[in-house]
């Protein structure tokens, strides 16, 4: 339909055109010809002149030709007591004057693309944002729902977008968000809607702005904690039009990371208008930005400080440089005399540091900031200015830290983050390689941006880093490179995170979290890809010292600390997982039991210190004769138990013959000149399918007493009622 319409339009065009030049021509024959006056008429060329130019550009420049043509004509055949010139003078007007508005008109069109292209970049952004958020017009009808939303709500963008059903998202009956309300400039009751909430206050870094926590139970399965910001739009004017929600999901994790990416002509505005008191200086230290957080927060407007050189007077009660003018100045061997004690450099970006101090001029009793100052520079290398932003942890530890710069210092953004990026275009060639990730891999950006090397610093041998599988969409190929490893980001379309072991990384490798997500134009296109890399080497190396302790705790709570064997908590948790084994399978199994003969009096003769020899002893011999798949226990006092799976009868009879015999001839010397040999009683029995584990134990336990009760050191083998019995004796 709209193809027909803009066909429709251009037809209705063309037709005006021809109308007129019909005209124009007959206008010509009539005062040419009849009335034999030919120059007041000849303004009327200008109409279709304008109209063609301004409608078809450079190619309207056919009907001013045409014209000239026909004027030219026209005096030839008409008015030849005319001097020429007169009418050749008017069609090089009709030219010029056509050229003149075509390329008014081309510049028209060039910027309304641009314009349209912005504002198609900003939806994009806003659409792409990883933090669920709305936006409604003074009307409360929603104009925007982004796709992190529809993930929050299960709602789509479609399904809400003009209307005025954004409610429905959180609540079951009608009522105002916090949006609606601040349209309808009801702040001084906006609490009163959020009488449940954990909180709810107004922001002290913000006019006209609010933020509440509350319990929504319909999001989810279970419900979802949400921390929610909003704040009045208003025009250059003043005038609200319209109102903008942020949601936090905080049900899992305190504080979400918040990612603002706006265009070159919204940068003074999103300075200015961040939540993070923030200030910029250039290379000369004059002030160039100085937001309403940091008016709210230090009591100095900006209209005191932008273009001054003072911004020291916010924070000090003499003149001193501020962290930002000793970064400007390169001055880094002054940051200890100033900041001695209190400041720390960026392990990660180059020309970056941060200090804690005490601001006693700040608010009523003074304030504690964390601070922290980093040099922006250009494509060059050259610095440029330098951000400083504040946080103030005199109530709460952590703010969160948005840097929002425009396209054009889109580098100085990059080259200035501590995080290790990379940035590649479609052709897989480094755009971006930053300081960061220099010193991750050792690689200056100088020796790689502009090839496709960047495998180089991860691996010995040529293949694809994620983001060259974004770059050419092969989504279907990250599970074989990286198995296991990998999962797919749920806010943010293309984007892939994975875990890995990089060996060739620093001195004994390093492990890496990697997140890749494809970059695409205003029209979807993808054009490239960036790759953000986090060094967890000390997380992983903890996280296995834990699993390792874990083990060791482990084995430990299921042995006997004298014999090294197995203890009996252990035993009856394998017994049981062997005899449904063996029940489910129909697979042989046995188990033995071992009593030291006369062991008590031997204790009671020569004291428990040689008693426990003895056990030591009889668990060194059993741990030889016990095969791979057996498993011996000390059953408690001077008794053992072996569980034999696989095993029949017969086998375990000899097994138990082995264990006795080695036992027999192994010599305690507890006195000076005795020599003791020490004998065991061993009862073995074989589990009958379908028996209760009890019954299993009785029987084994009954031969044992019943080799005892044969003369001790022997084997007996407790039969069931479909076993034959066996008794071996020594």
């Amino acid at each position: 339909m709209d193809k027909l319409l803009k066909i429709r339009k251009v037809e209705y065009k063309i037709s005006i055109i021809i109308i007129l030049v019909a005209l124009s021509a007959c206008l010509t024959f009539y005062f040419h010809h009849i009335v034999g006056y030919g120059k007041v008429f000849t303004h009327f060329f200008y109409v279709p002149i304008i109209l063609a130019t301004l409608w078809w550009n450079r190619k309207g420049l056919v009907v001013p030709v045409i014209l000239a043509i026909m004027l030219m004509i026209s005096h030839l055949m008409f008015q030849r007591n005319v001097p020429v010139i007169d009418d050749m003078f008017r069609s090089l007007i009709f030219i010029l004057i056509g050229f003149v508005f075509a390329l008014t008109s081309e510049r028209i069109t060039e910027s309304g693309e641009k314009l349209r292209e912005s504002e198609q970049l900003l939806k994009t952004i806003l659409a792409g944002a990883p933090i669920p958020t709305f936006v409604i017009d003074a009307s409360h009808t929603v104009i925007h729902w982004n796709n992190a939303l529809e993930e929050m709500t299960g709602i789509l963008a479609a399904d809400v977008v003009g209307t005025k059903d954004h409610w429905t998202a959180f609540y079951q009956t009608e009522r105002p968000c916090m949006a609606d309300l601040l349209i309808d400039e009801s702040s001084e009751d906006l609490c009163t809607w959020y009488d449940s909430a954990a909180s709810c206050t107004e922001s002290q870094y913000g006019e006209q702005a609010f933020e509440a926590t509350e319990f929504f139970p319909d999001l989810g399965n279970e419900g979802k904690w949400l921390r929610f910001t909003a704040a009045v739009l208003k025009d250059t004017q003043g005038n609200v039009i319209g109102a903008i929600e942020t949601l936090e999901d905080i049900t899992e994790r305190t504080l979400a990371e918040e990612k603002i990416r706006e265009s070159e002509r919204k940068l003074k505005t999103i300075v200015e208008g961040s939540p993070i008191p923030t200030f910029i200086i250039g290379k000369d230290h004059r002030v160039i930005f100085w937001n309403q957080a940091l008016e709210e927060l230090s009591g100095v407007t900006a209209e005191e400080a932008v273009g001054e050189k003072k911004p020291w007077e916010a924070f000090y009660d003499r003149e001193r440089p501020c962290l930002a003018d000793l970064i400007a100045d390169e001055r880094f061997d002054e940051i200890p005399r100033w900041y001695e004690g209190v400041y720390r450099k960026s392990d990660l970006a180059e020309d970056a540091y941060e200090a804690t101090n005490f601001f006693p001029t700040l608010g009523k009793n003074g304030k504690w900031l964390r601070f922290t100052a980093a040099a922006l520079r250009d494509s060059k290398g050259s610095m440029i200015g330098v951000i400083e932003t504040l946080e103030d942890i005199t109530d709460r530890r952590r703010i969160e830290d948005a840097i929002k710069e425009s396209e054009q210092r889109l580098r100085a953004v990059i080259e200035g983050s501590p995080i290790p990026t990379f940035v590649i275009d479609q052709d897989h060639k480094l755009l971006y390689w930053n300081k960061a990730l220099e010193e991750m891999s050792e690689i200056k950006a100088s020796d790689i941006i502009g090839t496709n090397q960047q495998w180089r610093a991860f691996y010995d041998k040529e293949r694809p880093c994620m983001a060259d599988l974004l770059v050419d969409s092969l989504f279907e190929e990250i599970p074989r490179w990286y198995v296991g490893k990998y999962h797919k980001l749920k806010l943010i379309e293309d984007a892939y995170e994975a875990i890995d072991f990089f060996p060739a990384l620093g001195s004994g490798g390093k492990w890496l979290r990697f997140t890749a997500a494809a970059l695409r134009n205003s029209k979807g296109i993808v054009f490239g890809a960036i790759e953000t890399l986090e060094d967890i080497t000390a997380r992983k190396l903890a996280e296995e010292a834990l699993k390792e302790s874990e083990m060791r705790y482990m084995e430990l709570s299921i042995t006997d600390g004298l014999t090294k064997l197995f203890n009996s908590r252990h035993f009856y948790a394998q017994l049981k997982a062997e005899t449904e084994r063996a029940r489910r399978y129909g697979h042989p199994l046995s188990i033995l039991m071992l009593d030291i003969d006369d062991f008590k009096n031997f204790n009671d003769t020569f004291g428990h210190l040689e008693g426990d020899r003895v056990l030591m002893r009889l668990g060194q011999v059993i741990t030889r004769c016990l095969r791979k798949t057996d498993s011996g226990y000390r059953y408690g006092g001077e008794e053992f138990t072996l569980i034999l799976p696989e095993t029949k009868g017969e086998a375990a009879i000899a097994l138990a013959e082995r264990i006795r015999e080695e036992f027999e001839e192994e010599i305690f010397t507890p006195g000076h000149d005795k020599k003791i040999n020490k004998t065991v009683s061993i009862g073995v029995t074989e589990y009958v399918r379908g028996e209760a584990l009890s019954d299993f134990l009785k029987r084994v336990d009954e031969g044992m007493y019943t080799a005892k009760s044969l003369g001790k050191n022997c084997v007996h083998f407790a039969k069931h009622s479909s076993i034959e019995q066996y008794q071996l004796e020594g």
